[in-house]
């Protein structure tokens, strides 16, 4: 499969040999995995309450079991009673779940082969941006007629994309190393360079 790969002024250049079969079927199952694993590892599980063992109050009995017209009570950390434990409340739990690498590593293949598939991912031969101002780069862009949530990836060192992009809520910047499968998805359009998208294929071998 080749890929067109365009200018900043989306003017076709090159071709680039993407390596894949487009006639594979998509491992929905294996993305799926996958970005339930990326989501299970964002969540802190530390949630917590004390139960009625655990609530720092005296064991005394709070007044006689008679006479009194109230209703029985042995202890002030009763879950009944204002101040006193939790019943089945949260306790801190891991929520991280285990993926085989190799499942990983199909799942963000296939997630760029669906991309491709859906015409998603430009390859741009450089993003050069000269600029910090957002104006100037939302101007870059234009022609390059992306979506309104962009993923860049680029690998060059230039601090003047990060800097000019990040005012935007629906733009995100990244490496190729950290390229992912729930970026890939979240994001409508995927904007790669060159040497970007041979790193990302190299580390897919």
């Amino acid at each position: 499969m080749n890929l067109n790969i365009v200018n900043i002024k989306n003017k076709e250049v090159e071709k680039f040999d993407f390596n894949f079969d487009d006639s594979i079927e998509i491992n929905r199952k294996a993305i799926s995995q996958v970005v339930k694993w990326q989501l299970s590892k964002r969540r802190s599980g530390t949630a917590s309450t004390k139960n009625r063992a655990m609530v720092n109050a005296s064991n005394k009995k709070p007044f006689k079991q008679k006479g009194t017209g109230n209703a029985r009570a042995g202890s002030r950390t009763s879950p009944i009673w204002r101040g006193g434990g939790v019943i089945f409340g949260p306790t801190p739990k891991d929520w991280a779940i285990n993926v085989p690498k190799k499942i990983k590593k199909l799942a963000l293949m296939h997630t760029m082969l669906y991309k491709v598939k859906q015409k998603s991912l430009i390859v741009i031969d450089e993003l050069n941006i000269e600029s910090r101002k957002t104006k100037d780069f939302i101007a870059l862009i234009k022609p390059l007629n992306l979506s309104n949530k962009v993923l860049i990836i680029s690998d060059d060192s230039n601090d003047n994309m990060y800097l000019a992009s990040r005012n935007l809520g629906n733009v995100k910047v990244i490496k190729s190393v950290g390229v992912n499968v729930y970026d890939l998805l979240n994001y409508k359009s995927i904007l790669i360079d060159k040497k970007a998208l041979s790193s990302l294929l190299e580390r897919l071998k």
